[in-house]
């Protein structure tokens, strides 16, 4: 399970303070929905619904606010939601408040974060439940300090339906098939599907198969596109060892780069063989990514033939 975590957050020290508060919000006409997810907001003035994400976002100032559903108990995920966590990830922890929203245990972090030359500040409310736990990232950009209350309200307006019925594939734009192989849909976290051969997060199965296909959040200006795909496989949950193959690839009419891998799993150490392939639409680009503890030469193959079969809504 640490391995999917760590790949949902890496879509999102000093004084830490703490306090505890407890929040009962109810729905409200200003309320709106988060498509895909049990959860709704009243998103500032000027907030729009993102196209790229589970969310609302705010184009002119580079502000959003995201939500990721995590599937795991919270009492495990929030261990993850410290000042090492969250320096792993290149942010610098402000400020840890306890909460009980909604009757549920949470936690309200402030974060600072340089990305793309630029320093943003993060609130991160996350809660939840022993089968799932609910991160919603708040993020704008360190100057403009009037965003700063503004978000931090947003976030804690959330109300969380946990008896509400989603449909995972209706937060992606994009799908794959599976007929004629055993690999099952285990689970979605905000724009990105994962299989295995169990259907259960983390897999119990010998080999440890997995495959993820995600669509990156926002838009980003490649020049070489190759070197990103390489570089890219290096920022997985795993241990890269030698890039055994760089080749181009065309899929639903998009181009991008096929890569295959040797590695290792970053807590065990056992040998995993990885899969990425990358294509390149627009700004945008799509992420496929397979790994496997065994059975190696078919389990690249199963991946290819799966890659092969994603297309665009």
């Amino acid at each position: 399970m640490k391995k999917i975590i760590l790949l949902a957050i890496t879509i999102i020290n000093s004084v830490v303070l703490f306090s505890q508060n407890d929040i009962n919000n109810q729905l409200s006409t200003e309320h709106k929905s988060v498509d895909g997810t049990k959860i709704s907001i009243v998103p500032p003035n000027g907030f729009t619904t993102a196209s790229n994400f589970l969310g609302f976002q705010q184009t002119q100032s580079g502000s959003s606010i995201m939500v990721l559903d995590i599937p795991g108990p919270f009492s495990e995920v929030s261990k993850g939601l410290t000042k090492e966590g969250l320096l792993s990830q290149g942010m610098t922890l402000k400020e840890t408040h306890k909460l009980t929203l909604n009757s549920l245990p949470a936690v309200l972090l402030k974060a600072e974060q340089n990305a793309y030359g630029n320093i943003y500040t993060k609130y991160i409310l996350a809660f939840g439940t022993e089968e799932e736990s609910i991160l919603i990232n708040g993020t704008f950009p360190q100057n403009i300090e009037d965003l700063n209350e503004v978000l931090k309200k947003a976030l804690l307006s959330t109300v969380y339906d946990s008896n509400k019925k989603i449909n995972p594939f209706d937060t992606v734009d994009f799908e794959i098939s599976t007929d004629g192989t055993d690999i099952v849909f285990a689970k979605n976290i905000s724009n990105s599907l994962i299989f295995n051969r169990d259907g259960k997060i983390p897999s119990e199965t010998k080999d440890k198969v997995s495959l993820i296909i995600v669509k990156a959040f926002s838009n980003v200006d490649i020049m070489d596109k190759k070197l990103f795909a390489m570089n890219r496989i290096r920022q997985l949950p795993i241990v890269i060892k030698k890039i055994i193959s760089t080749e181009p690839i065309e899929i639903d009419g998009i181009n991008g780069y096929e890569i295959i891998a040797d590695g290792s799993d970053k807590k065990t150490g056992n040998k995993e063989k990885a899969y990425q392939v990358i294509l390149f639409s627009d700004s945008l680009y799509y992420l496929i990514f397979g790994s496997s503890q065994a059975d190696f030469d078919n389990n690249i193959e199963l991946f290819k033939k799966l890659a092969k079969t994603f297309k665009r809504k």
